[in-house]
């Protein structure tokens, strides 16, 4: 059932970023399980599922728990057991039951091992969390790397620190007169609303840094109305 959920997940994000390209979907994707899991699942890892789930599907995938937890969350979903129970009443997979009885194993073993070394090594973990780990925040227009202090950020400000959003995710004011797509006919900007429901444009595929919604490319459309306007 991995392999129907990853599916799913990505044809959602398709019609999200208006792509049909593999990694920007993947992205999308990695950044909604980071923001909804507070784990990392990089989007190079989410794109060769995709493309393996794509050219083998008689080839059972595995996906991590917390992954399959947030990817269900996406697709609108209470959480995988609950994806899992509307899509055996719709699907007609051959593998549907083993897929179940995989999923089953999976939690199992994954809350043994969860249980084991949570007894043996929870100090270490501790420590390299929050010795290791490093976080950005929201600032404004652009996000900054901060040290974890609980009394000065709430958990909802911190997240985990991705290079490429320090170096390239800004919150922008675009102009009628800049030039807002790239010669190949690809965006420059997205756009979305914040938590006051009005539009604000970035300039890079993501999520909203307010509301965690998954950013849209610019159109022509957007432009003539609410920039050129």
């Amino acid at each position: 059932m991995h392999n129907t959920l990853l599916i799913k997940a990505f044809e959602k994000a398709k019609e999200e970023v208006n792509s049909v390209n593999v990694y920007p979907r993947a992205q999308v994707l990695s950044d909604y399980i980071l923001e909804d899991s507070k784990e990392p699942y990089g989007a190079k890892i989410l794109s060769i599922k995709y493309k393996s789930a794509i050219s083998t599907p008689s080839i059972p995938i595995t996906i991590k728990n917390h992954a399959t937890i947030s990817l269900s969350r996406y697709l609108g979903y209470s959480d995988y057991s609950d994806f899992v129970k509307h899509n055996l009443d719709q699907n007609n997979e051959i593998n549907t039951q083993g897929d179940s009885t995989t999923y089953i194993l999976d939690r199992k073993k994954s809350v043994i091992t969860a249980l084991i070394i949570l007894t043996i090594v929870i100090g270490v973990l501790i420590y390299n969390y929050v010795n290791r780990q490093r976080f950005m925040i929201w600032n404004e227009d652009h996000y900054i790397e901060v040290n974890l202090d609980a009394n000065k950020y709430s958990l909802n400000q911190l997240k985990f620190y991705k290079e490429e959003r320090i170096i390239n995710f800004k919150k922008i004011k675009p102009k009628c007169e800049d030039t807002l797509f790239n010669r190949d006919g690809s965006v420059k900007i997205w756009y979305g609303k914040n938590a006051q429901k009005k539009l604000e444009y970035f300039t890079s595929l993501g999520l909203h840094p307010e509301t965690g919604k998954s950013l849209k490319p610019i159109t022509q459309y957007m432009i003539d109305k609410y920039i050129c306007n």
